[in-house]
């Protein structure tokens, strides 16, 4: 029958939660179901927030006020048969989430069901309705459905407005992150968006092939079949790498030169261990001296290797010449230890800052070859070429993997200047540009926990000035975690959609959703492969989703 009965309140009972009661014999109702309470004309709308209890009606635990056998009297009124009632009865706590007015329309909850109030489950026209849900007419938006929903199949669609507000997606390794970051670039491009997604295991290098196991197939396609028409292919993929020695013979290496970076990053990246952080300050210092002797950012070209000889060929009276304007004379001590480390630790400077178009031998750190193979690339792409409609996945190897923030850097910062040129372009003279974009930043705490200190605080904020503009060029950013507390503060706020799947961590959880409920938080280790907890923008409760498997194939590493 699954008709639940409302018990009387106690006077410490929470004013947004109600207590419910149904027969022992009556199916279990799962945790996260939602009811419609009925009384008369009055309709609530709630939620089970607490898996059930069963309960002896011969005691009147955990009840002080009432007797549970007093309440049944209650349910037998509300049409239970007397030979229902058995030894035990089943107890549910449920959230109340809004009340429901004559037109059918949810409101803010400022009144609560009456004793003896009966709730059933929703349908899921009325889920739909009262959770205001975003709504789709196609399955491209689609990335699961509602979990242990009972009769109700509702799916869950992304939009525009959720992709331009930003999403932080976090769960550990197999809880189905990798599959929700996929379909989430399906639903992008198939609204036209170009989408930036970078790739560290690697999970998404064979997106242009079917995944068989898959609810929804659609794949992408590869530029020699960009005149496919089957319904089941969406736009194109591109392949790109900051790998010199990547297995991906699709993918085309990525470079940038050093003087387009910002200084302060690059710095960072190159002294990156803890305690190297008045190294790193020093030689941004050096380098931004470095580069308007040369004529700052329109003068001459020069590569990271100029800047390092530079640098190490040079006394102290030299460079300190360049800072004859200010009050920053240099320390013998830190000049020898940079030098020291740039030349004796070239491994330091990442593959892709002033890349050759024919890979050279990897070198050690002495200059000695490694005697690793490398597949040639052809010509190097320049960051611009990335910025297309489709998806367009930047393998990061685990050699470059401290390299991250600085790439992204010089990245997002070319993605801001070209939506903006595009914006201003389209409003004057009709010109299209740079589509509208979805950054997903996949393995984000590379950035966050970096060793140096100089490095991860210029890197967030980097990252946290981007992500807070980035509504207002129609750039979108998924940032992607195995634990949500590695995202700072600052940043998460700014994350106005959660995605969470099977977390160890309570603490770092209950930072990310701070409404959830600790009948829902104390089951969040016990989600399911692809289950997740969604606080969806827009929506006034928190879901529970069974993500659906990637569309497309996902890159299997034995």
């Amino acid at each position: 029958m699954n008709r639940l009965v409302q018990l009387a309140d106690d006077q410490g009972t929470d004013p947004g939660i109600v207590r419910l009661v149904g027969t022992g014999d009556d199916n279990l109702i799962p945790l996260f179901t939602y009811l419609i309470s009925e009384d008369g004309d009055e309709k609530f709308f709630l939620q089970i927030s607490s898996p059930n209890r069963n309960l002896s009606r011969f005691s009147p635990r955990p009840f002080d006020t009432i007797a549970l056998s007093q309440m049944l009297a209650i349910i037998e009124n509300r049409g239970y048969e007397k030979e229902a009632l058995v030894s035990q009865v089943r107890f549910y706590e449920a959230e109340i989430h809004a009340d429901i007015d004559r037109k059918g329309k949810p409101q803010t909850p400022f009144t609560r069901p009456s004793t003896g109030s009966t709730s059933r489950p929703a349908t899921t026209e009325e889920i739909i309705r009262c959770l205001r849900l975003p709504k789709s007419d196609s399955k491209d938006s689609r990335i699961g459905a509602l979990a242990r929903s009972g009769n109700a199949d509702v799916s869950i669609f992304i939009n525009e407005h959720i992709f331009n507000h930003h999403v932080l997606v976090a769960g550990a390794t197999g809880s189905g992150k990798s599959h929700l970051l996929a379909n989430l670039a399906h639903v992008a491009d198939a609204m036209g968006r170009c989408i930036i997604l970078f790739d560290h295991k690697p999970d998404h290098q064979n997106h242009h092939e079917p995944n068989p196991d898959a609810d929804i197939k659609r794949v992408f396609r590869l530029e020699e079949n960009k005149n496919c028409t089957d319904p089941e292919v969406g736009g194109p993929v591109h392949y790109w790498t900051l790998d010199k020695s990547d297995p991906n013979e699709k993918a085309r290496r990525l470079g940038v030169p050093a003087r387009e970076f910002d200084l302060e990053l690059l710095a960072g990246t190159i002294f990156y261990h803890a305690g190297e952080e008045i190294q790193a300050e020093t030689f941004a210092a050096i380098a931004h001296a470095y580069r308007e002797q040369k004529g700052g950012d329109s003068g001459d070209k020069w590569t990271v290797q100029d800047l390092v000889k530079f640098i190490t060929s040079k006394k102290l009276s030299e460079i300190n010449n360049l800072f004859s304007n200010t009050e920053m004379p240099l320390n013998r001590q830190t000049l020898d230890a940079i030098k020291r480390k740039l030349w004796y630790s070239r491994s330091r400077i990442p593959s892709f800052i002033d890349p050759q178009p024919d890979p050279q031998p990897p070198m050690g750190p002495l200059g000695h070859p490694t005697g690793e193979t490398v597949r040639p690339t052809g010509e190097t792409g320049s960051i611009d070429d990335v910025f297309q409609s489709g998806l367009n996945v930047i393998r990061v190897s685990e050699d470059d993997a401290r390299g991250y923030a600085l790439f992204l850097s010089h990245l997002l910062r070319r993605a801001a200047e070209k939506r903006a040129h595009t914006i201003q372009s389209s409003s004057t003279t009709g010109e299209t540009g740079a589509p509208e974009m979805l950054m997903i930043i996949d393995e984000a705490a590379d950035i966050f926990k970096a060793d140096s200190r100089y490095l991860r605080n210029a890197a967030t904020g980097m990252l946290a000035e981007r992500i807070r503009k980035g509504r207002s060029l129609r750039i979108g950013y998924v940032i992607a975690v195995q634990d949500a507390g590695d995202v700072p503060e600052n940043i998460r706020h700014n994350l106005n959609t959660t995605i969470v799947g099977r977390h160890r961590h309570r603490r770092t959880l209950q930072e990310a959703l701070p409404t959830v409920r600790e009948g829902l938080l104390s089951n969040a280790d016990k989600l399911a492969p692809g289950e997740m907890l969604v606080d969806l923008f827009g929506v006034p409760s928190l879901l529970l989703v069974k993500m659906d498997r990637s569309r497309s194939k996902l890159t299997v590493v034995s």
